[in-house]
């Protein structure tokens, strides 16, 4: 079976169903094939329908995962995203077709390379990555409309929620007990609002166990 069918199929059997799925955002699965982004020791793992732990807790999200997060920050043709962490570059790609810039910080060498090499062979050109500490954002490029992090963490952390753009909104996954919740907040002033919006499994990226962060 051709890579184009596998594709197609998951889509259809993985993010077509999902409650809510947009025609336009269903497009944009088509159009980027998930193989293009995966390492070249995985490509037989591109389009199965689970998570894929990495070394140190960081996961290649699953195509569900990736869509579910798409659909729920909503993103505008001329708003500017943030992405921390990014192990493969397939949400940055889908992402972009979105919003006006993408910009992704990750402090892996190798994730990064990946992640800028598939998004180049892909001719997309508004997406700019950064080498940093994804537990600091980017504060250089802030206030930002919306920000995702690639991963599960355990509290909000306070430097990120510092960096949205008022209106903006962040998409996170938080370890609540043994299970996970992703959550949209929504930065309005001083305060901040929390949905939640399904739960999940992933683990906890180390780099957000219990630091600087902000409980709701």
């Amino acid at each position: 079976m051709s890579e184009a069918t596998l594709n197609k199929n998951m889509i259809e059997g993985q993010i077509k169903p999902i409650n809510g799925m947009r025609e336009e955002l269903l497009s944009v699965f088509y159009s980027l094939d998930r193989n293009d982004f995966m390492p070249e020791t995985m490509k037989e793992m591109s389009y199965i329908e689970k998570n894929i732990i990495l070394e140190n807790e960081r996961t290649i999200l699953k195509p569900s995962l990736i869509a579910q997060i798409a659909l729920s920050i909503n993103l505008k043709a001329n708003e500017n995203v943030l992405i921390l962490g990014a192990t493969t570059g397939y949400l940055s790609a889908i992402l972009s077709h979105q919003a006006e810039t993408v910009i992704v910080v990750e402090e892996n060498e190798q994730f990064l390379n990946n992640s800028e090499n598939s998004i180049k062979k892909n001719n997309i050109n508004n997406v700019v990555f950064i080498k940093n500490e994804i537990v600091k954002g980017y504060n250089e490029q802030s206030p930002f409309n919306a920000i995702i992090i690639e991963g599960a963490i355990q509290e909000v952390p306070l430097n990120i929620i510092d960096q949205l753009d008022e209106g903006g909104r962040l998409f996170a996954i938080v370890q609540e007990g043994e299970i996970c919740s992703a959550k949209l907040f929504k930065k309005n002033g001083r305060s901040i609002s929390e949905q939640k919006l399904f739960n999940c499994t992933l683990p906890v990226l180390s780099m957000f166990i219990k630091k600087n962060s902000f409980s709701f």
